[in-house]
């Protein structure tokens, strides 16, 4: 039912006052003894004159038209389908028919009730597509909520979900609550199956060029007890190691530590696979697929100071997290200086007003090397401020400031890490020496300083565009660290926060005109592969439309050719159907005549989660029902579900939409009002009034 009604914010008794105005206001015009019309006439003109003076005074008092319409919702009932990869492995195609068939029986049970229904699987909403079970991973709780949030606002009166009740990713959907009943049906099978399965292969993603490393492979087993089972490590196609597996107790995990090594550069993808045995159920959870990167060499750092500091300390144990960066400390007297073609020098409070290691620190000053200067309260800042060509700093005095870091909002040259702010938030402030900060260069500030609680525009760390040079204007950073193990029990946040800055600044400046790269190298098999391109001119300005050549090669050797072109706005091109295994890609363009290359290599992963549990887990759904004011059911009761249904009762509801609207900003009052006013100007006109 829809309605309309006049609401005023004054009271009603107003309105006799608007018709008291316009009266007087009419009586005042028209009461004089007119000889140019009649007394008809005269009462006529006065009618209009009241009935415009009062509609206007009113008009004055914000008068609003109050409109509502009232539709009824019928009730919704979402159905959600778990279309995971594992129930393919428990059924065949007509069970899974049948399942299909009898949600379509369900839907139509429901929509002859009045109540509406909505499919969603893994997949998102199932509209029209068929449902196929070959999703690679088991999200339930994301499955019951995401359809919630998507059809949020609608009468969701109850959920029905039918599922094999295991779940791999996500939390429990037992323990998330549900405002609306959730019926369960259980499919799959909830027997014991005979199976070996390989639950894991652990093993580093980075590696050295000719040196062991590790793949531990832990199996489990069931109805296996007492057997053997045969474990090979294959790299191309080739057996590199087979060990013989004695399996003893059921669901015991067993590891396996295979080492190997290799002297080839780049991703090498290696096989850890279970030989099958006779009786298996499934042998999909075999096979482990291992990439592990190969690089030549390590990044070299030295951190060079006059005299020891838990400064470097902090830094050094931040860095040696990192496998492929060697980390070395120069200080005078304690540790050698080691010559070597180092990627960063970190001086620690270098210069100060001692000679010591004169000579080795002369030698690191003039290498054209980064270079990260740390400030201390050692440090002299006149000779700091011309040996480094990144900042000058003019203090004002011996006073120290203790100053808290802050994350620049507009540094975009890395991702900080996870938590770093709130780090810095609560973590000891640094000592910087009181005074201006300017930069001799261009450069970038990444973290601000902040004295107390009021944020400046100095910089506490910086560093020079050309990335050449750095300065931290503190000291102190080795209580971040502290900070960070005492209040999250590890140091993640600050490591990686330096592990990034010593990456960027020693990373050498990409001027290539021509790149082509995956937007990640390393995805899960179903998931988006895009590649960004970026083009330049003499400039370094970004140019659009020309035509790129893609090339991607698998393990195999088997080649597939792409071609696209980038616009503003539109860098990216999507690359679909490539399977499982390491990838190298070489792209091609020709800017001014000249052929210009990109090449990289790129991962897809096979995700094999579904194979690692195959039995059903229909308690799961029980307790999901019973927490929820839902029941249990088989995929053979769907008549009993289809009556739990009915004795719910779910009711139809009203929504009422009001929409508010000033009676002044109606077009229909103006022409009113007009039409009054030109009225009562053509009577007037027409007798000779004016």
């Amino acid at each position: 039912m829809n309605g309309i009604s006049l609401y005023a914010s004054s009271s009603p008794w107003f309105i006799l006052l608007c018709f008291a105005i316009g009266a007087a206001y009419a009586y005042t015009l028209y009461s004089r003894v007119q000889t140019l019309w009649t007394k008809r006439t005269n009462y006529s003109l006065a009618a209009l004159r009241f009935v415009l003076v009062s509609i206007l005074v009113y008009l004055l008092f914000g008068p609003v038209i109050r409109y509502f319409e009232n539709t009824k919702e019928k009730p919704t009932v979402l159905i959600h389908i778990d279309n995971s990869s594992s129930l393919k492995l428990t059924s065949d195609s007509t069970q899974r028919l049948s399942w299909l068939t009898t949600i379509d029986k369900i839907k139509q049970a429901l929509n002859n009730e009045g109540i509406e229904t909505s499919v969603y699987s893994f997949s998102g909403k199932q509209e029209n597509d068929p449902v196929t079970f070959t999703f690679p991973s088991s999200n339930l709780n994301a499955l019951l909520l995401e359809p919630k949030q998507e059809e949020s606002g609608r009468n969701i009166a109850a959920s029905i979900l039918l599922s094999d009740g295991i779940y791999n990713v996500g939390m429990d959907p037992s323990i998330t609550p549900s405002t609306a009943p959730v019926f369960t049906i259980g499919v799959g099978d909830t027997s014991d199956q005979k199976d070996v399965r390989l639950v894991s292969a652990i093993h580093n993603k980075l590696a050295f060029k000719g040196n062991d490393f590790p793949i531990v492979a832990e199996i489990a087993q069931k109805g296996f007890s007492n057997n053997t089972a045969t474990l090979q490590l294959k790299h191309n196609g080739n057996v590199l190691e087979s060990r013989k597996i004695n399996l003893t107790k059921s669901e015991q995990q067993i590891p396996v530590e295979f080492r190997t090594s290799s002297d080839v550069v780049g991703i090498q993808h290696y096989v850890v696979e279970i030989v099958p045995l006779a009786g298996e159920f499934t042998t999909e959870n075999n096979v482990q697929h291992v990439y592990i990167d190969i690089v030549d060499n390590k990044q070299k750092v030295l951190i060079a100071a006059p005299s020891p500091h838990p400064d470097i300390k902090a830094i050094q144990g931040a860095l040696s997290a990192k496998e492929n960066i060697d980390v070395s400390v120069f200080i005078p007297g304690i540790s050698e200086y080691k010559s070597a073609a180092y990627s960063l020098i970190i001086f620690h409070h270098f210069p100060d007003e001692t000679t010591a290691g004169k000579k080795e620190f002369d030698a690191l000053v003039a290498m054209k090397t980064p270079k990260w200067y740390i400030i201390s309260n050692q440090t002299a800042i006149p000779n700091f401020n011309q040996v480094n060509t990144l900042m000058q700093i003019q203090t004002r005095s011996a006073q120290k400031d203790l100053v808290f870091g802050e994350v620049n909002s507009s540094f975009d040259r890395f991702i900080m890490p996870l938590g770093m702010q709130e780090l810095l938030n609560s973590a000891p402030p640094l000592q910087c020496h009181f005074g201006e900060y300017k930069l001799k260069q261009d450069g970038l500030a990444i973290l601000f300083q902040r004295v107390g609680r009021v944020s400046t525009t100095k910089p506490l760390l910086s560093i020079a565009a050309n990335r050449e040079t750095m300065v931290l204007a503190g000291e102190g950073i080795w209580q971040w660290r502290l900070h960070n193990q005492q209040t999250q029990q590890n140091t993640a946040a600050f490591d990686e926060f330096i592990q990034k800055c010593v990456q960027y600044i020693s990373s050498e400046n990409d001027k290539r005109k021509f790149r082509v790269y995956p937007t990640v190298n390393d995805l899960q098999s179903g998931e988006h592969l895009y590649f960004e391109a970026e083009l330049y001119n003499d400039l370094m300005e970004r140019i659009y439309g020309t035509e790129i050549a893609l090339q991607i090669k698998n393990e195999s050797g088997k080649v597939f050719n792409y071609s696209f072109a980038t616009s503003p706005g539109n860098n990216r091109f999507e690359v679909n159907g490539l399977q499982e295994g390491v990838y190298r890609y070489l792209a091609t363009t020709t800017l001014n005549g000249t052929l210009e290359k990109s090449s990289g290599e790129f991962i897809i992963r096979k995700t094999s989660l579904e194979a690692q549990s195959i039995k059903a887990d229909f308690n799961l759904l029980k307790s999901i029902s019973n927490k929820s004011n839902g029941a249990f059911f088989t995929i053979n009761e769907s008549d009993a579900l289809i009556a739990a249904i009915k004795e719910k009762q779910f009711k139809t509801i009203i929504r009422s939409q009001e929409t508010l609207n000033e009676i002044i900003n109606l077009p229909w009052i103006l022409f009113l009002l007009i039409a009054l006013a030109s009225c009562e100007w053509v009577i007037r006109k027409l007798n000779g009034g004016y």
